[in-house]
């Protein structure tokens, strides 16, 4: 892009240097690394407890509490969203798995076998139907940091998008290969390296890249942007976004 191009567009969009200069664009934001964690504990219950069916009922337990601890943190002002689309997603998956592991005790040991590939479909499943309502997951994480009206901005909800779609398409393929092959060690492997590049992408390479790519995007996104400061006058992009 022509400097002279890239100038006009910093000069026009204050909201997207504000967002360049502070970094805001990293995701998940809002929630320190412990609330992060808590979120997959259900998953934990399969690694502390032998019994599946006990497993099951423990996780949508653990669910279950994590709702409503996230409810009281909703009043009390720490989180603007509640409940979560992650949430919801785990109530129901994990609800689902807990009633088919009691009603059908005797195959037990299948749905065992099965529920790597029955978890993750879930989450496709769930993170697919999340973004095609417009309330994709990592925006949760933006609202709560930024607030509803500055996580409307184009770039922001841009990032939501594509990495909703991109935890979709991972998720799917990691169900689908644990589904065919739901035993050996290769399958275990290719797994998490696929879950753990994922995160990574979230976490710290896609953010980087559009942090170094912020006045293309902004010329991609110049009408929405400037839509959107037209809507919201009352932003002081002089201090702090968040």
């Amino acid at each position: 892009m022509p400097h002279d191009e890239t100038s006009l567009i910093r000069a026009r969009r204050p909201s997207v240097v504000k967002i360049q200069e502070e970094e805001q664009i990293e995701v998940p934001a809002g929630l320190n690394f412990f609330a992060k964690m808590i979120e997959w504990a259900p998953l934990l219950c399969f690694l502390l407890i032998d019994n599946a069916t006990y497993a099951y009922t423990a996780a949508f337990g653990v669910v279950v509490l994590q709702v409503f601890v996230s409810y009281v943190q909703h009043k009390r002002g720490e989180f603007l969203e509640w409940p979560k689309p992650l949430e919801i997603i785990f109530v129901v998956v994990f609800g689902l798995l807990t009633t088919l592991a009691w009603i059908y005790q005797e195959s037990v040991e299948t749905i065992e076998e099965y529920f790597g590939p029955a978890i993750q479909a879930g989450l496709a499943l769930g993170f697919f139907v999340s973004w095609l309502l417009g309330r994709p997951v990592v925006r949760g994480y933006q609202v709560d940091k930024l607030g509803e009206e500055r996580a409307s901005h184009p770039i922001l909800v841009h990032m939501a998008s594509w990495l909703s779609v991109m935890f979709t398409v991972v998720f799917s393929s990691i169900a689908v290969i644990g589904a065919l092959w739901p035993e050996g060690d290769w399958t275990f492997l290719i797994c998490n390296l696929a879950v753990g590049g994922a995160f990574l992408t979230a976490y710290k390479i896609y953010p980087a890249y559009v942090k170094n790519h912020t006045e293309e995007m902004a010329a991609l996104y110049a009408d929405e942007i400037a839509e959107w400061e037209a809507k919201h006058p009352e932003l002081n992009f002089d201090g702090e976004m968040a």
